[in-house]
């Protein structure tokens, strides 16, 4: 932990530390045994957050941003056929948990207007909302992969709840094409 705390600091100074540089920081950082926990400033997220967890990474951390709800497991700590979840904004999820995957899909929208959840297997289930992805306003276009080109499906979908449903079938079992839609192989 204190080799964590001191590769924060050393990259992103506390403001009183910063030496009239721009801390990335809204408060000082409140350090306890075990837990670093750190408010960043808003516009300073893209830039600092993914180096905080690949220093947290490196020391076998795990970090929690309260904001989005999602819990970043250093790949060590990972199971072999973990899952990675990345939307058109935030961070990659790397073992996200069912509660996060559901959470993603439905925050999507014309700013977040994808998701794609994979298996270490060349296996994913992605979807796409509105004319970007080729569906109609307020419509998704989901695709499975089965891990080649000549085994991805494409379905339309109109209900936010039945593409919850398609990514909840494949977190649970990424090795089944989800169930409950009609799906049509995708030409590439």
């Amino acid at each position: 932990m204190s080799g964590f705390y001191a590769a924060l600091v050393a990259e992103f100074p506390e403001a009183a530390d910063a030496g009239g540089g721009s801390s990335p920081w809204s408060a000082g950082l409140d350090v306890g045994d075990g837990w670093v926990v750190m408010a960043m400033q808003w516009g300073r997220v893209a830039e600092v957050a993914p180096r905080v967890i690949e220093l947290a990474a490196r020391s076998g951390l795990v970090c929690f941003d309260p904001q989005a709800g999602v819990v970043h497991v250093p790949p060590a700590l990972r199971s072999a056929d973990a899952l990675e979840l990345q939307s058109c904004v935030g961070l990659p999820v790397g073992d996200p948990d069912l509660e996060s995957v559901e959470r993603a899909v439905r925050r999507l929208s014309a700013e977040n207007w994808f998701v794609i959840l994979e298996a270490p297997s060349g296996r994913y289930v992605q979807v796409g909302s509105g004319a970007r992805a080729g569906a109609a306003a307020g419509g998704y276009a989901v695709e499975f992969r089965d891990g080649s080109p000549d085994r991805h499906y494409r379905c339309l979908l109109h209900d936010r709840e039945q593409v919850v449903s398609v990514f909840v079938d494949f977190t649970r079992d990424p090795a089944m094409r989800p169930a409950g839609v009609a799906w049509k192989k995708a030409s590439l």
